[in-house]
This record gives C-alpha cells, structure tokens and sequence, in this order.
C-alpha cells in the first residue's frame, strides 16, 4: 500500500512539474509597444526582446495582418491572446517554445493560456434530439479526439513524442469505436452508421492536427539549424539613407558598411551591397541584398536578396530571392524564390519555387515548383508538388491535380491512370494507355491485325475525359488519331484512321473494370493495296455508312470512309 502510494505521488509531482514548465513560458511578464507592424515583426521583436521561441509552418499560418498596441507587465499568454484576437490562429505551449496553429479561434479568459480544444465530432441525430436524454445519446454516437501531448524541448524528442501521442490516440480511438459499435447496432442500422461516420472523422481531425504539429516543430528544426551559422541584425540597426553610389564594392558611398544601410535609391555601377533597398535599384552587373527589397530591382546579371521581396526585379542572368516575393521576378535564364511566391515568375529557361506560389510561372524550358500552386504554370517541361489551377507545357508531373493539364504527356500521381486492352472492328488486339487527371487525360494507343500471309498495325495519340456517374460506373470520351501501317514496319503514306468513341465502364473488383461502347471513325488515306484500290482494307465494308474520294493538290486521290463501330475490353 505504502508503494503504490508513493507511486501515486510521484506521477502526481510530476506532472504538476510539466504543467509548471508548460506554463512558465506563457507566465513570462511582458512590456511591449506595437505601432502598424505585421504580426511576423511583433513575434521576432518578442523574440529577440524575451528569448521566446515561436514555430509554425509558412504555408498554414499567415502572420500578414498588421497590428498596433501597447502592453505593459502583462503575461506573454495574455499579450498573445490580443496579438491573435481578430484571426484563426490558436497557439500552445510545447516544450520551451509556442507553436502556432491555424484553426477555429477558441476564446479563453484565463490569463496566460490559449490551449487548443479538440473539436467534438457531433452526428445529426445527437443534434436534432431534444429529449431529456440528449447529453446521453450524444455521447453515444460522438466520439471526441483528445489534443496530442509533446512536452519535450528538444525537437528530435518532441518528433517521438508526437509520433507516440499519435499512435495512441488511433489506439484510443479504434477502442473506444470498438465498444461503442456492438452497442449501437443492436438499435438501428442508422445509428451504427452514424457512429462510423463520427469515428472517421475523429480520425481524420486527429491526423490533421499530427501533421500541423509535426510541420510546426520540424520548422522550428530547420530554423534554428539556419540560425546557427548565421549572423543575425535586428531590423532597427539599420540606418535610413536616400540614395547610395558603389562601383564595386567596397568602393562607394558607405564603404565597408554598406550592410547596415537602407537605401531608398541605389545605383551599383558593377556590383554593390547593401542592408535594404526600399525603392529603386540598379546595377550593371548584380546587386546583392542582405536584407529585403521593397521597391524594384534591375541588374544586367544576377539580383540577389537576403530575405523577401515586394516588388519587381529584372535580371539578364539570374533572380534569387531567399524568402518570399510580392510582385514579380524576370530573368533571361533562372529566377529562384526560396519563400512563398505571390505574382509571376518568368525566365527564358527555367523557374523555381519552393513554397506556395499564387500566381503563375512562365519559362522557356522548365518550371519546377516543390509546393503548393495556386495558378498556372506555363513551360515545355513543368513539375509540381500540387497543383490548384493549370499546367501548359509539353510534359507535365504533379503530385496532385485540382485542375487541368494541358500537354502532350500528363503524369499525376494522384490522379488518372489507366491501362486498357480491348477488341475493335479494325485492330482485333489493342492496348491503350491514359495518363492524367479524369477531366482531361492523355491517351496512347496501339493494335495489331495478324495472320500468317498480312499484318496490319496501329499506333496512336488522342485525348480524353472522363464522368463518375457512380460510385462504380463511369463514362468516358475519347479522341484518338491512328497511323495505319500495312505489312511493314512503317507506312509512309497517308494512312490515318480517327476514331470517337464513348465507353461505358464498370467496376468489377477494385482495380478492374470492364467497358464497351459505340465508336464513329473515319479514315483518310492514300494508301493503294496490291489490287489497286485505295484505303486500307482493315476498314469493314459492311459498317460504312459514308464513303467518297478526294482529289489531292498533287494529283494524288485519298480515299474518305465514314462507319460505325465497337469496342470492348477490360480497363486496369
């Protein structure tokens, strides 16, 4: 009894140390003044001013919106509760640091803490009944999600703990659904169902709130990795000045401290350096900025830029950029935004981005793009992460598509692609490859006649689209061009067959399917068989419905059938 109290106290102490430690961060008595700075500024001055860490990822919080006021002795969770009053970002404490969040903002009035709540997964039934009995079927249908718990201060820990917090909570919550099921589908099917329902989506909430946390730490990670070896300016030592001269440097206006100035105008004859530019600069041949542009950049080479940009550069050469640009970057050969890219990027030959971009890239050979596009990109070859919007270019690779490609080969992971073999009146023995997204795919073809005295092939190029009616029934549409080639390897003739056709499919497994569906061809050919007739002679006679010959400008006839035809096949 002594030990098993003795246990009891021990945990007891220890997690009222946690909780302490949790808090000590959020206690901290803060004195700051806030005049029209954006949220970003406000945390970095709290940072550097209080030694206090904030995570997040860029690419799920926005720290744009700009705030002013003033505080004096006020907790840090108090201070942080004003900063984020007016937006959908939450924060807690984990380890020594805070990490951000976006989400439903949570009101709280006790001072110096904002946790994250977990949200409560409510079925339509719990929500429309109003018995006495109401908080007891609520319960019985809603499975709620417990927040995941990381106290460590060291982020390779933190990752652990986040991963095991992770893998107990599915535990917790598969158990909980375990129990609850038996119980609920004695009542109803409905029940049963709705209870399902709530349980995937605790699932899915549990998972999305894994992943914020993860990218916020893994950031916090790679951030202080960079701070590390690098040396870091508080924004105010930086001097104002109106205009700056440099030959190269160190030879011009501000000498061996040209990094410590902001200049609203700079002039680098062959190349110069400074702390900020905040409205006009030009080099002959590259400009390099510690810090940020907020103006527009020209340089005959390279314009390179420490942190973001708002504006415009135009390079002969190269544009680089290590956070984010607002506007534009034109360059002859290569433009690079380390950070997210709002605007348009364009370059003769190659374009890249590694955040979010809304907007679009344009280049004359290749757009690579690791994040998330909102927009366009336009190029021979273009590759993306994920895609909200369009892809023009020859080539195109997505991860994921919410939009259109347009090219002559489409690859998207997670999109559409299928690989059919099917009978037709023509080719009996067919296989056909569609690749892309289902609202436009692109389709390669080929089929085979075969006997022991003549041969005839196909090889073809077509487009396509196609409608879920059901959850296992499609319908597809097609337009496919076909060379025909008679007894060789290759007919150099005109010898083309278009083909139209839709096609019903079928589930019959998961990944299989059959089809079959109408098609309507026409042919156009110069082709003259060893009878002397022109056409090829795989075209069936019985099926024309239309048929003529037109006289070609070299003399030369080409012959213009029109029939109907049928396919079937298996879809994989």
């Amino acid at each position: 009894m002594k030990m098993r109290q003795k246990i009891h106290l021990t945990l007891l102490f220890l997690f009222i140390s946690m909780q302490a430690s949790l808090a000590q961060v959020l206690d901290k008595k803060v004195t700051m003044q806030f005049q029209n700075i954006s949220l970003e500024q406000a945390l970095k001055k709290i940072k550097s001013s209080y030694g206090v860490n904030f995570s997040y990822s860029p690419d799920q919080v926005d720290l744009s919106k700009h705030v002013s006021f003033q505080v004096r002795n006020e907790s840090l969770g108090q201070v942080l509760n004003q900063l984020f009053r007016s937006t959908p970002i939450t924060y807690r404490a984990v380890g020594n640091q805070i990490v951000l969040k976006s989400g439903k903002s949570v009101p709280k009035h006790t001072a110096g803490t904002r946790p994250l709540q977990p949200p409560v997964i409510q079925t339509k039934d719990s929500l429309e009944n109003t018995t006495v009995n109401k908080t007891d079927t609520l319960n019985q249908y809603v499975i709620p999600v417990k927040p995941l718990e990381v106290a460590a201060k060291d982020s390779t820990q933190a990752i652990k703990e986040l991963d095991n917090s992770y893998s107990k909570g599915l535990i917790d919550l598969n158990s909980i659904y375990g129990q609850k099921k038996d119980s609920v589908a004695v009542q109803s099917y409905l029940n049963k169902t709705q209870l399902k329902q709530s349980w995937k989506a605790a699932k899915m909430e549990l998972e999305r709130e894994y992943k914020q946390l993860r990218d916020s730490i893994m950031f916090a990670k790679k951030y202080k990795e960079a701070d590390s070896s690098t040396i870091k300016y508080d924004e105010d030592l930086l001097i104002q000045d109106d205009f700056q001269f440099t030959g190269i440097y160190p030879l011009g206006s501000h000498l061996l401290t040209s990094g410590l100035y902001r200049n609203k105008y700079s002039l680098n004859l062959i190349g110069g350096y400074n702390g900020a530019v905040s409205k006009l600069e030009f080099g002959i041949v590259g400009n390099i900025i510690r810090r940020e542009v907020q103006g527009v950049q020209f340089a005959g080479v390279a314009n390179i830029v420490g942190e973001y940009v708002r504006g415009c550069q135009f390079a002969g050469v190269a544009n680089i950029t290590s956070q984010e640009v607002i506007g534009g970057q034109f360059a002859g050969i290569v433009n690079v935004a380390n950070g997210a890219m709002y605007g348009v990027q364009g370059s003769g030959v190659v374009n890249v981005g590694t955040e979010q971009l809304d907007g679009v890239q344009v280049a004359g050979l290749v757009n690579q793009h690791s994040g998330t596009v909102n927009g366009g990109q336009i190029g021979l070859v273009n590759n993306a992460h994920k895609v909200n919007g369009f892809q023009f270019g020859l080539i195109n690779i997505c991860d994921s598509m919410h939009g259109i490609p347009f090219g002559l080969l489409s690859i998207c992971k997670n999109g559409y692609g299928r690989i059919e073999a099917y009978y037709s009146e023509t080719t009996r023995a067919n296989v056909l490859i569609k690749s892309g997204v289902k609202s436009l795919y692109n389709i390669f073809q080929f089929g085979i006649n075969f006997n022991s005295s003549y041969y005839r092939w196909t090889l073809g190029y077509g487009l396509g689209s196609t409608v879920q009616m059901s959850k296992n029934a499609t319908i597809s549409f097609d337009a496919i061009l076909m060379h025909i080639n008679e007894n060789q390897a290759f007919t150099d003739n005109l010898n083309e067959e278009i083909q139209f056709r839709i096609m019903l499919g079928l589930n019959i497994t998961k990944r299989v399917s059959i089809f079959a569906g109408p098609s309507i061809n026409t042919s156009f050919s110069k082709y003259k068989n060893p009878d002397g007739t022109l056409g090829s002679k795989m075209i069936p006679k019985k099926g024309i419905i239309y048929d003529h010959t037109i006289n070609g400008k070299d003399g030369l006839s080409i012959y213009n059938p029109y029939w109907l035809g049928f396919n079937v096949g298996l879809r994989f």
